[in-house]
């Protein structure tokens, strides 16, 4: 039986810094907004999407969200994430 080596502990990638992180939310933040506004109204997207108002201003405001919460906005908006990162 092989002994196994201790390996170095090193990240993959680097972290980003929450001032990134900040920033890369502000702008999915105002994609998302921009976009449901040309659709609709915030209560009637929140309505039909069965999200609470408060959580769609939240995250339209640069809130951290589940990445399942933003598949099902962006299935709301009938948006394919890659259609939508073009614009971000």
């Amino acid at each position: 039986m092989r002994k196994r080596r201790p390996s170095a502990r090193r990240p993959i990638a680097q972290e980003l810094s929450a001032a990134e992180t900040e920033k890369l939310l502000n702008k999915i933040g105002k994609a998302l907004k921009n976009k449901r506004q040309v659709r609709t109204t915030l209560e009637s997207f929140s309505y039909e999407i069965n999200v609470s108002r408060s959580a769609m201003t939240r995250y339209e405001s640069g809130g951290d969200m589940y990445l399942s919460t933003f598949l099902k906005l962006l299935h709301g908006l009938d948006i394919k994430p890659e259609e939508f990162f073009k614009d971000v």
